[in-house]
């Protein structure tokens, strides 16, 4: 049975540290910014950034050939996810326990960076799937993982706004109009990385957007979430008028309750997702789950929930 990682001492200390900065700040489930400043030269597009010329990445042949079998005495796998990845990877999970008995996968769910910060305190894994390339480095830097992974996905940014649009939105320049609520994540949290990078992108282009955008864009956002599915869940409960999430967010279960507004080509990115070996876990397993991601049927429910392969 595929069970979600409930972590401990750690965790409760994060939860508490942030209970007390949402008390202080108002409530609202957040950390609520009084005033956000965007400085665009840290936030360059990167190099995987979409082109208005650019075609679908095509799968890799090799991965066919990246399945790796699981020990025939089974063996309990605990993995670390992005946040993004929750519908693909219980899916894989379950997949995974229900054609190798014995085999069980424990999936622990967050934002990158809280994720890295939950490994530094030792917390114990086998796997570590990152939403951006940067969290993975930053892993492998502290010495959490054997190498800086594989690439075994791409997604691409959104922007949803609630059913009824209350503010109005139809296009990426109406994200700085006077009176929008908008709820990002915080900058160090892959989405909120990417989005600052998109709309910096967009500021640049002022004959569309205009000479103050992004101070306009910076100027509406109301919340700094820990991770996209709270910016999700925001948007979807109609608590800010519009948020930017990667497009594997908007499903089945938030469909009737968005609306789903595209970021041009020029302006979104391809964010990358790499999975690699956590230091100290079992290689075995681990090597076993990464295999079976890179693998053809761990490719096809990725493809299922929508995420694109990675580029080659």
């Amino acid at each position: 049975m595929v069970r979600r990682f409930r972590f401990g001492f750690a965790a409760m200390a994060l939860m508490l540290a942030v209970a007390l900065l949402v008390t202080v700040n108002g409530g609202g489930g957040s950390s609520v910014s009084a005033q956000v400043s965007i400085d665009c030269a840290e936030f360059p597009m990167p190099a995987a950034a979409a082109t208005a010329d650019a075609a679908t990445p095509e799968a890799e042949d090799a991965t066919s050939e990246s399945t790796v079998e699981f020990p025939a005495d089974g063996g309990e796998i605990t993995v670390f996810a992005a946040a993004s990845l929750t519908a693909a990877f219980e899916q894989i999970a379950a997949d995974i326990e229900a054609s190798n008995p014995g085999v069980s996968v424990t999936l622990n769910f967050a934002g990158s960076q809280a994720l890295v910060t939950q490994l530094t305190e030792g917390a114990e894994a086998d796997v570590f799937a990152s939403a951006n390339l940067s969290q993975m480095n930053a892993a492998l830097e502290a010495g959490l993982v054997v190498d800086d992974g594989d690439v075994f996905a791409q997604n691409q940014l959104v922007i949803i706004v609630p059913a009824d649009n209350p503010a109005g939105i139809t296009t990426a320049a109406d994200l700085d109009n006077d009176g929008v609520e908008f709820v990002t994540a915080l900058q160090d949290v892959p989405i909120g990385q990417y989005t600052r990078q998109s709309v910096c992108a967009m500021g640049e282009d002022t004959d569309n957007f205009g000479d103050a955008f992004v101070d306009g864009f910076a100027g509406n956002i109301v919340s700094e979430e820990e991770n996209v599915t709270a910016i999700v869940t925001k948007i979807s409960l109609g608590e800010a008028d519009a948020g930017i999430v990667y497009e594997t967010d908007v499903t089945a279960d938030v469909a009737d309750s968005v609306i789903v507004i595209p970021i041009e080509p020029q302006f979104n990115i391809y964010a990358e997702y790499p999975i690699a070996l956590v230091e100290g876990g079992s290689a075995e397993l681990g090597a076993a789950f990464v295999g079976y991601v890179l693998g053809p049927d761990g490719q096809a429910t990725l493809e299922d929930f929508g995420f694109l392969p990675s580029p080659e």
